[in-house]
């Protein structure tokens, strides 16, 4: 016969567990800078100088530090909403394309509002964003309810579907006037306003979105 296993058992058992896999993004991360190094000592590069310069330019001063907060506050909202999707089952590897439809109706209505007092103008486009990335998502979600596509499948391919229509706009109907003329075309859009962006919490970029 099987051992039987004791509740004491069980419970030591759940908690290696629950440890094993709060530490899973520690691990994950120190897979991927191992891989990194191997790589980078193929290439013939110093890995300890590469992440050395990694760690300089992402923390190194208090603007490297400003910069990365900057960078980290939309990506950080986009994990946090794939937690719902998570939490129901569902695998939504679509928040790169989410957060860009998003991003480009929000960009839109700065540049086509600008008459619009700032603190309206970001409250409108704070849910535009929201309204782009539902229906972005919204439309794996009624493949898989209504004729079960598989949700990984099509929320990675509606990513490349979004980066594309990004850099259509970004190349053409939304791209700077200034651009448009220029011999060497950056494919960006003409600067919001100031009263569109965010209040800034210090002398650098950092902005107000840190504290959501």
């Amino acid at each position: 016969m099987p051992p039987k296993h004791t509740t004491a058992d069980l419970h030591l058992k759940d908690r290696v567990g629950s440890i094993f896999d709060q530490l899973m993004p520690i691990f994950a991360t120190l897979a991927a800078l191992l891989v990194g190094a191997i790589l980078l000592l193929l290439l013939g590069a110093n890995p300890l100088t590469a992440y050395g310069a990694l760690a300089q330019g992402a923390f190194g001063s208090f603007n490297a530090l400003a910069e990365t907060l900057v960078k980290s506050i939309p990506l950080l909202l986009v994990g946090l909403g794939t937690c719902i999707a998570y939490r129901g089952s569902v695998t939504n590897i679509g928040g790169e394309g989410q957060m860009i439809i998003g991003a480009i109706l929000s960009t839109w209505f700065g540049l086509t509002f600008t008459e619009l007092p700032g603190w309206l103008a970001i409250i409108i486009a704070m849910l535009l964003g929201i309204l782009g990335g539902m229906i972005w998502g919204g439309i794996p979600g009624i493949l898989k309810a209504y004729f079960n596509v598989n949700e990984i499948l099509s929320t990675v391919m509606m990513n490349a579907i979004a980066v594309q229509i990004m850099n259509f706009l970004m190349r053409g109907p939304m791209i700077d006037p200034v651009q448009r003329e220029a011999a060497s075309q950056i494919p960006q859009t003409a600067r919001l306003l100031e009263s569109y962006r965010l209040p800034r919490l210090s002398p650098t970029r950092l902005h107000l979105g840190l504290a959501a």
